[in-house]
């Protein structure tokens, strides 16, 4: 009998979750704060001829010290990665005619290791960063990783180059994640609507996020709690994906009409609601040191003759 109830606990359990198991999910493109921001004020540098705004840039030292000893290949590694990295937000840009008065990034292999075990390989890094201007060093860290690899087919096992480039991208993402905000990726969750926008969330997963609130938008029903909250999500998902700061401004809308309509209480559209609000802000910052920054590479650009694709 003890067998019994205890089958019927569980069932019961089990059935309970899958009922708890919410409405229809979209991942949408996201950001994350840099964790260092503080200190991102040493960086900011202002200039007589521009009239935008501080701007963030760093010169890049084209030596790793430590390279030469240990890996050749992780000095270009290293350098390549920082760059992509950067021009992912362009929070922080870089400067192409870097002096002994401006920001500079300097890198140092801390410590490598490869090992190759025939059917196992394995790779060790470690990499300081260093920012300075001048003699002033005001962001010194160190971060670390190690790859592991085995395969009974040794043709499969990636070369020591590959290994230290995943390796290389592991750190510098770290490094940048300091400094910079990063793109990420969030859950956002729908709430039940009524038949005649049964399509909305089917548009939805399949990324038509404009057929989605049009839908929407053309809808002559009640527009309670869950039709604001939803239609919040849509115009988050758009301007996400094309990074428009007028569309988030229809999010943010309906997210507050949402919360004005019952929301509040609601742990979702508190939760998507506080997400949301840190990224608006985010992006905004994002895009506001962005134009700073396209200041000083036009400045540059108009000094040198150069085009500013040639620092991307």
């Amino acid at each position: 009998m003890q067998k019994v109830v205890s089958l019927w606990t569980i069932s019961v359990v089990v059935l309970f979750f899958l009922g708890c198991g919410g409405g229809p999910k979209i991942v949408i493109p996201s950001y994350t704060a840099p964790k260092e921001a503080a200190k991102l004020s040493k960086i900011e540098t202002k200039d007589e001829f521009i009239s935008q705004g501080a701007y963030l840039a760093l010169w890049l030292n084209p030596e790793v010290k430590g390279a030469k000893e240990t890996n050749k290949k992780l000095e270009s590694l290293l350098i390549d990665s920082v760059k992509a990295s950067l021009t992912q937000t362009n929070f922080v840009t870089i400067d192409p005619m870097g002096s002994n008065g401006d920001v500079a990034l300097s890198m140092k292999i801390s410590n490598y290791e490869y090992k190759n075990l025939g059917k196992d390989v394995s790779i060790s890094l470690e990499v300081t960063f260093i920012i300075s201007r001048a003699s002033d060093e005001f962001l010194v860290k160190t971060y670390s990783d190690r790859k592991n690899r085995q395969s009974e087919d040794v043709s499969k096992l990636p070369s020591e180059n590959e290994l230290a480039s995943q390796a290389v991208d592991k750190v510098v993402k770290y490094f940048i994640s300091d400094i910079s905000p990063l793109k990420t990726s969030q859950l956002r969750e729908f709430k039940s609507l009524p038949s005649d926008l049964e399509l909305v969330t089917a548009y939805a997963q399949r990324k038509n996020y404009k057929g989605a609130i049009k839908l929407m938008e053309n809808y002559k029903g009640e527009k309670n709690l869950n039709y604001h909250y939803d239609l919040a999500v849509l115009y988050e998902a758009e301007a996400s994906v094309n990074e428009d700061l007028k569309l988030l401004d229809s999010a943010q809308s309906n997210y507050e009409q949402a919360m004005s309509l019952g929301g509040i209480n609601d742990e979702l559209v508190v939760s998507a609601k506080a997400r949301f609000d840190n990224f608006y802000d985010l992006l905004n910052k994002t895009k506001k040191q962005d134009n700073a920054n396209q200041a000083l590479v036009k400045d540059r650009n108009t000094m040198t003759g150069s085009s500013a694709s040639e620092y991307e």
